[in-house]
This record gives C-alpha cells, structure tokens and sequence, in this order.
C-alpha cells in the first residue's frame, strides 16, 4: 500500500512509512534513524515533518531513495536549511520529507561503528533494518544541523540526563582522526565549529551548562588556528 503521510506524530505513524520502504526494497539495508523520528521513539517529541535516515554506504542510500519515489516521493536538491548537512537529494511529499545520508553527515562528521553499537530498539519493517541512535548521538548531530526547533529538542535530551564523557569522547574522536592525512581540512573538520556554535546558543537560549563547552570550544579554536596558519 502507497505510503500517505499525515502529521507524523505517533511511533506506528512512522513505522508505516518505513513498511512502506521496507516491502519495495529488494535486498537488505540498515539504517539508523536519528533527529526527530528518533525522539519520538524516545517519547520526546510529539511530531516530526523529517524523518533523518544514515545508510551505511551510497548504494543503500541510492536504493532507498528510489524505493521513496515508488511509494510517492519526489526527488529534490537540498533546502537551505539543510546547508550544513552532507544532503544532494531530499525526498519530498507533501509537508513532509526523507533526509538520507551515507554515513557522512556533515563532511568529516560520520556515523562510527560506536554510534552504531549505541543505537537501540532494533526493528525489521521487510528487508528494512532499522535502529534507533542513542541519545547522545542525536545531541551531537542536532547541534551540529542547527535547524529550526534543534536547539529545543536538544535542551529536552539535556533535561532527561545525557552522558557528556560519550558525547566529547565520539567529538574529539572524530576530529582528530585523519588530521595528518592529505584531505580538505576546510570541508572535513569545519562541523566542530558548528558544533561549538550549537552549544554556545543552546546554553545562551535556554539557560542550560553544557559540562564540555569549553573542551568544544578548544576544539574548534584548534580548527581556526589549522585552517588559518
């Protein structure tokens, strides 16, 4: 049955869409969902226009993507909301949209195997493998895209508990790996600022103390002082 979205506001809501994908699929691929279809399954938010799908390679990303068109899905170029994201198609009906990526999510920024391994509620919908990422996780990636209402689910994850070694362990991680190798600095590493930002207007808006603010900080003052000596 073609997918018809509604408001996405109830769990079964969006396991419909991914049944939907899942019966067209002809072979296996697992996803990870994060950003507001996420929390949803955390009983976080109420309602999601976009729901936010990691594959784990291109080819999953480009089967995916077709499987949207044939239950009703239009392909188009990235909003600009999506400016930071690692997007070159977005799959639209509706009010509502699909955001897949291929294990990168903002340049250098990637799903790691240990994001993969803190992911939770494993769950088949056909040949579609879906996890859900850990909180933790979609506090990085929500900080990081910085689009409208990001900054109010991430003070919510922050009000329900979070384990900030996690956090700054997956962030320095990341930013240091590679950094000696040949590669654009500019593209693959500018996220951290992102990231530093994020934290700087969620602390300001919502009064919150982000415990590693500081060591975010640092880190992307080092991409400053890399990308400009």
């Amino acid at each position: 049955m073609p997918y018809n979205p509604k408001e996405l506001s109830s769990q079964e809501e969006i396991y419909s869409l991914f049944r939907s994908l899942g019966d067209v699929l002809t072979e296996p691929v697992k996803v990870l969902i994060i950003g507001g279809a996420a929390l949803i399954e955390y009983d976080l938010k109420d309602a999601t226009k976009d729901v936010d799908i990691i594959c784990v390679t291109d080819e999953d990303k480009k089967s995916l993507l077709k499987c949207a068109l044939n239950i009703g899905f239009k392909l188009k170029g990235p909003e600009k909301r999506h400016r930071r994201l690692g997007l070159d198609r977005i799959a639209i009906k509706n009010s509502h949209t699909i955001d897949i990526f291929a294990r990168a999510i903002s340049g250098g920024f990637i799903a790691t195997a240990n994001m993969w391994y803190r992911a939770i509620n494993p769950k088949k919908f056909g040949f579609l493998d879906v996890r859900y990422a850990s909180r933790e996780d979609i506090f990085i990636m929500k900080l990081i895209a910085h689009r409208d209402g990001d900054l109010e689910d991430c003070a919510k994850l922050v009000t329900v508990g979070l384990d900030f070694d996690i956090i700054y362990d997956e962030v320095e991680s990341q930013y240091i790996s590679n950094l000696d190798d040949s590669y654009d600095f500019d593209e693959f590493k500018i996220w951290i600022t992102y990231l530093d930002e994020g934290v700087g207007d969620l602390e300001v808006k919502y009064g919150i103390s982000i415990p590693i603010s500081d060591k975010i900080s640092k880190l992307s003052d080092d991409y400053y002082n890399n990308r400009f000596k």
